[in-house]
């Protein structure tokens, strides 16, 4: 069953508001998804090629029951037709197939080619030190990467800074802060550590390359390693 963490949601992490799709910046940088802005579904989208039933948008090709997520035989009717979408849209928790079998799952049509998210996880001034806002934010993601749909994949986790201060004080920053964040999801939410490889990568990704000290280069990169 597919746990939504609603309960983590504020008005600090911009409660009612729509994926952000930002324009690409300079950097190479594709992971244009803000964790903060996004509805549970957005992130699971973003993450995942394979997503909960109640997630399906037209297109997705709905997939029979399953006892493992993976290696599941894609069997099952594409989102194409009207009827099928409104049997989607009128019974979010679980779709029906013309087998009268009930559907946990949907395979997206056009998943991103790279499954990643970022995240403006907030830290204590120059500390690794996880604010109460971030821990928030990386509620909302454990409620995600915890569902029974993910359970297999790893998530590397990647620390990025922007360029104030030395090149070596940012890099050593990024990790610790990476590291942490790492550590929270594994002691809040019993996450293996195995899935959670992490890396600080400093200031040498900026999202805006056109402005090295912008905000926007603080952040945190999850990225689904596995698929």
């Amino acid at each position: 069953m597919f746990r939504f963490t609603k309960a983590f949601t504020s008005t600090a992490l911009g409660t009612g508001l729509a994926l952000a799709m930002l324009t690409a910046p300079v950097a190479a940088q594709d992971a244009m998804y803000w964790l903060n802005e996004a509805s549970d579904c957005e992130i699971f989208r973003a993450m995942s090629d394979v997503v909960p039933a109640e997630c399906a948008e037209e297109g997705d090709v709905m997939l029979q029951p399953m006892g493992k997520t993976r290696g599941i035989s894609p069997r099952g009717i594409r989102l194409h037709d009207p009827a099928a979408s409104a049997a989607v849209a009128a019974t979010p928790a679980a779709v029906a197939t013309p087998a009268n079998q009930q559907v946990t799952a949907v395979q997206q049509a056009n998943p991103p080619e790279r499954k990643s998210l970022n995240a403006r996880v907030q830290f204590e001034w120059d500390s690794f030190r996880l604010t109460d806002d971030a821990k928030a934010v990386l509620d909302r993601l454990a409620g995600v990467i915890t569902n029974e749909l993910m359970t297999d994949q790893v998530i590397q986790i990647e620390g990025h800074a922007d360029a104030s201060g030395p090149d070596a004080y940012n890099l050593t920053l990024s990790q610790l802060r990476a590291r942490a964040v790492r550590a929270y999801l594994i002691e809040q939410h019993d996450i293996d550590a195995e899935r959670l490889p992490f890396v600080g990568k400093g200031e040498s990704e900026p999202y805006d390359a056109t402005d090295p000290f912008a905000p926007v280069n603080r952040r945190v990169v999850f990225t689904n390693l596995t698929g």
